[in-house]
C-alpha cells in the first residue's frame, strides 16, 4: 500500500481509539469529583514521564535499526535486539518505578488518595513501557496496523470497561482507580503484542552478541531518548506547574482536559509519522533527494484538510467541548484549549522534521533547540500561570513548542538543500 494510503487508513484508526481514550476521559472526569480527577491527571503525567525514562530510546531507535534487519532477512537480529530491548526496558522500569513509589509512600507528605495513586502508576510502569516497545517494534517490522490496533484502540477500550466493572461496585470511584485501569489494560496489551511479535518474527537463533551491540544499540538510542524525555517533559509541564504552583484542582483538570482534547489532532500526525519515517529511512539511504521532498509535500497536502476540519471545530465550540467533562472546565480552559489546538496544528505542519535531522545524526541542533524550548516554557509558566492561570500554561507551551518545532522545521529545510545541492553533478 503506498504511503499516503497508509496514512488515511491507520490516521482513521488512530481517530477512533483517540475517541475512544477520549471517551474515556470524559466518563473519569464526570465521575471522579474535582480532587481524584487532578489526582488522575497528575499520576497520568508522571506515568507519560516515567516511560520514555525507561525506554532510554530503544523503541524509537528500533524504527530504524528494524527495517534494514528485516529487509536483510536477518530474524536473528531483529529478535537479539528485541530480547536486549526488552530485558533493559523492564530492569529500568522495575529500579525507577521502585524509587518513585517509595518516595511517594514514604517521603512525598502527599494526601493518602494521591500517594496510592502514585504506587499504583509505578506498579503499571513495566507493562506500559514494554507495550511502547513492542508498538515500535512491530510498526517498524510492517505491522503498523496491528501495532496501532493493540496501542490506540484495546488499551483505551479496555481502561473503560476495566473502569466500569470497577464502579459498579464502588460507592466513590477514586483517582487510584482510575489509574490501575490503564494499569491492567497495559498487562492485557502486553500479551495482545507479544503474539503478535511471535506472528511477525519467525524463529532463529540470535545472530548478534549482546555484550558486544548493547553498548553500541545504547549509544545509538540516545539520542533519540534524549529528545523524547524532552518532548514529554514539554508536554507535560503545563499540568505538573499548574499543580506546583499552587493553581485550583479547576484549573489542572480543565488544562489536561483541553490538553487531551488538543492531542485528538495530535495522533493523526503520530499514527502516520511511522509509515513517512520508515520511508523517509529508505530514500535517505538512497540518497534519492527529489523522492524526499515530493513525500514532504504529499504529507503536506494530506494534513490540509483534517488540519482545517480540526481548527475549526475547536475555535467554536471550545467551551462546549470543554463542558461535556465537567461545567466548570467550560470557562476556565476554553481559551486555554483553542491555544492549544492552534499549537499543535502548526506542531502536525513539520513533526517530520525532527526525524529527519535525527536520521541525518544532526543531533547537536537538536538538542540545543529543545534546551532553549524548556527554558522558555519554564519561564513562561512561572511569571503567566499566577496571572492567567490554564490560558497562561497554554500561552506557555504555545510558544515553546512553536518555536522549536519552527526552528527545526528552518534546520532541516537548510540541511536537506544542502545535501542535494551536494549529490548535483558540477554543470
Amino acid at each position: 500500500m503506498r504511503p499516503m494510503r497508509w496514512a488515511t487508513a491507520l490516521s482513521s484508526l488512530a481517530i477512533a481509539g483517540q475517541g475512544v481514550a477520549y471517551g474515556l476521559a470524559v466518563v473519569l472526569a464526570r465521575s471522579l469529583d474535582v480532587q481524584a480527577f487532578e489526582t488522575y491527571a497528575v499520576a497520568s503525567a508522571l506515568f507519560i514521564l516515567m516511560v520514555p525514562l525507561v525506554l532510554q530510546g530503544l523503541d524509537k531507535y528500533a524504527l530504524q535499526l528494524l527495517p534494514a534487519l528485516a529487509e536483510r532477512a536477518d530474524w536473528g537480529g531483529v529478535r537479539a535486539y528485541l530480547r536486549w530491548g526488552v530485558w533493559r526496558t523492564l530492569v529500568a522500569a522495575l529500579l525507577v518505578g521502585g524509587v518513585v513509589a517509595a518516595w511517594a509512600w514514604w517521603f512525598s507528605g502527599l494526601p493518602m488518595a494521591s500517594r496510592l495513586a502514585l504506587v499504583v502508576c509505578c506498579l503499571s510502569l513495566p507493562a506500559g513501557a514494554l507495550v511502547h516497545l513492542g508498538h515500535e517494534a512491530l510498526s517498524a517490522l510492517g505491522r503498523a496496523w496491528a501495532a496501532t490496533v493493540v496501542f490506540r484502540v484495546a488499551v483505551p477500550g479496555m481502561a473503560l470497561g476495566v473502569f466500569g466493572l470497577w464502579q459498579l461496585g464502588a460507592a466513590a470511584p477514586s483517582g487510584a482507580m482510575a489509574v490501575g485501569s490503564w494499569g491492567l489494560a497495559w498487562v492485557l496489551a502486553l500479551g495482545l503484542v507479544v503474539w503478535q511479535l511471535r506472528q511477525v518474527v519467525p524463529g532463529a537463533a540470535d545472530t548478534a552478541d549482546c555484550a558486544a551491540e548493547g553498548p553500541v544499540w545504547l549509544a545509538r538510542a540516545r539520542p533519540f531518548w534524549t529528545y523524547r524525555m524532552a518532548q514529554v517533559a514539554l508536554a507535560q509541564m503545563g499540568i505538573l506547574g499548574l499543580h506546583v504552583l499552587g493553581t485550583s484542582s479547576v484549573a489542572v483538570g480543565a488544562f489536561a482536559a483541553a490538553l487531551g482534547t488538543a492531542n485528538l489532532a495530535l495522533v493523526i500526525a503520530t499514527a502516520t509519522h511511522r509509515v513517512f519515517a520508515r520511508q523517509l529511512s529508505v530514500l535517505l539511504e538512497r540518497r534519492d533527494f527529489a523522492a524526499i521532498q515530493a513525500l514532504r509535500r504529499q504529507r503536506l497536502q494530506w494534513l490540509v484538510l483534517p488540519i482545517g476540519v480540526y481548527l475549526a471545530a475547536v475555535l467554536v465550540l471550545a467551551p462546549e467541548i470543554l463542558g461535556l467533562f465537567r461545567p466548570e472546565f467550560a470557562q476556565e480552559g476554553a481559551t486555554a484549549l483553542r491555544l492549544l489546538a492552534v499549537s499543535v496544528a502548526f506542531m502536525m505542519l513539520f513533526a517530520l522534521a525532527p526525524t529527519y535531522l535525527k536520521f541525518r545524526r544532526r543531533h547537536g541542533w537538536l538538542f540545543q533547540a529543545v534546551a532553549v524550548a524548556a527554558v522558555v516554557q519554564g519561564a513562561l509558566l512561572w511569571l503567566l500561570v499566577p496571572r492567567l492561570g490554564a490560558t497562561g500554561a497554554a500561552l506557555a507551551y504555545g510558544v515553546s513548542m512553536g518555536g522549536l518545532y519552527g526552528g527545526l522545521a528552518l534546520l532541516a529545510y537548510r540541511e536537506l538543500r544542502g545535501l542535494r545541492s551536494l549529490s548535483e553533478p558540477p554543470p
